[in-house]
């Protein structure tokens, strides 16, 4: 059961509705069309990815960095379903873009590339409220990491390749990119980083 009372209810309602807000201004101030479109789910995309990668690296951050980031790795499930709950605008918008091209945004591997991660963001999303812990037991926490570094990818295969577009002089573009690409890479670092941290704790000068 899902209680009401769950700490995380408050995340996802806001982070969903700062993203649809997000969207409506966009498309209120601009128009509903193709380009408009693929500019508000840019948009819906990178603010679901904020909140995805302070999940991803909060736990990394307080191991690497102490005390300072606790609260940040205590948050991380409160976060994760912050960014289910946002990329529910995004997935809104895809659909509606479908809707007005008449055909699939996406096609073939690609699109089987990103409904995998779609797939494991909502696995993930409803495992998370007690189901994973409680059932799977010893699996929960590698099909955590398989699927939250799936995530991570999917996003990093967009940002890193249009980081490397030839239309990254143009600025808007390079800011909806460039940023994003190297958040995606931070987050490989600090996550590698704090593995090697507790795998090979340091020792102290006396020791």
């Amino acid at each position: 059961m899902v209680r009401k009372s769950d700490p995380a209810w408050p995340w996802m309602i806001g982070a969903f509705a700062s993203a649809m807000a997000l969207a409506l201004a966009d498309l209120a101030v601009r128009g509903i069309s193709d380009d408009n479109l693929r500019l508000a789910l840019a948009l819906t995309a990178r603010w679901s990815f904020l909140f995805f990668w302070l999940a991803y690296t909060g736990g990394a951050m307080a191991v690497l960095f102490g005390a300072t980031f606790a609260g940040l790795a205590r948050r991380a499930r409160e976060l994760g379903l912050a960014f289910a709950a946002a990329h529910l605008v995004h997935v809104g918008l895809v659909i509606r873009l479908g809707l007005l091209r008449g055909e699939v945004p996406l096609q073939g591997g690609v699109l089987l590339f990103f409904l995998v991660a779609l797939f494991f963001a909502y696995l993930l999303a409803l495992l998370s409220f007690g189901i994973g812990t409680r059932k799977l037991g010893r699996l929960w926490r590698p099909l955590l990491f398989l699927g939250t570094s799936y995530i991570l990818i999917a996003f990093g295969r967009d940002f890193v390749n249009g980081a490397l577009s030839s239309r990254i002089q143009e600025s808007r573009y390079a800011l909806l990119y460039v940023p994003f690409a190297m958040l995606t890479l931070a987050a490989l670092l600090l996550r590698f980083a704090a593995f090697l941290r507790r795998r090979f704790p340091m020792r102290s000068a006396a020791a």
